[in-house]
């Protein structure tokens, strides 16, 4: 079995890509459900209550949108989050992959990663592709997202706070093995993904 993480900047549109090997038939699992999973732990989702009072709605549940806007001004609140959820969404992801890879050998599968190179994961797997997009699109895209997420609009220094609370997407595209441009129509990802995809299958045959 071949396991390859995919990972790019914020808005770059890793989930259309994601979702166009989804219709290939290859297998995909998400960092991110991961963290969501994690936080219905209740032992998570205590110690991420007690870290951030601040992020808590009136009936004391834990608001993600506040939270994102919390970690996103504050390096040192991002920091101490991922010290409460990293371990346990990297021993989720590390217990799958190494099941996972025991059975199957020629299937390919895929798993989102947002922070792969962040993290230094990219060592479990057995290539990375990374998602990118132009500048001027991933911002446009990711005031769009928060519009449709959660209802209030962007501002420019709340973008910029988002966009480096990650490693530049040109810096991750430098170490991917492979590079997919999602700047352009829905057409051209497919014919780009079509391509990928014959490459990944190439590589994950014996």
């Amino acid at each position: 079995m071949a396991i390859w993480a995919i990972t790019g900047g914020i808005a770059c549109g890793k989930s259309a890509v994601i979702a166009a090997f989804e219709r290939r038939g290859v297998t995909c699992y998400s960092a991110d459900k991961d963290a969501r999973d994690v936080l219905k732990d209740p032992i998570v989702d205590q110690a991420v209550r007690d870290a951030f009072p601040d992020a808590l709605d009136a009936t004391g549940q834990l608001d993600r949108a506040i939270l994102g806007q919390l970690i996103y001004a504050d390096s040192s609140r991002r920091t101490l989050l991922g010290q409460i959820m990293h371990p346990a969404i990297r021993a989720r992801m590390k217990t799958r992959i190494e099941q996972n890879q025991r059975y199957e050998p020629e299937r390919l599968e895929l798993y989102e990663v947002p922070l792969l190179f962040e993290g230094g994961l990219e060592v479990w797997f057995d290539g990375t592709i990374c998602v990118t997009c132009s500048p001027d699109i991933q911002r446009h895209r990711l005031i769009e997202r928060h519009r449709d997420r959660y209802n209030t609009t962007l501002t420019g220094e709340e973008i910029d706070q988002i966009l480096a609370s990650q490693l530049p997407v040109a810096v991750k595209a430098e170490r991917a093995d492979i590079v997919i441009d999602n700047s352009g129509s829905t057409d051209d990802l497919e014919s780009k993904v079509e391509s990928v995809m014959e490459t990944l299958i190439s590589k994950a045959r014996p």
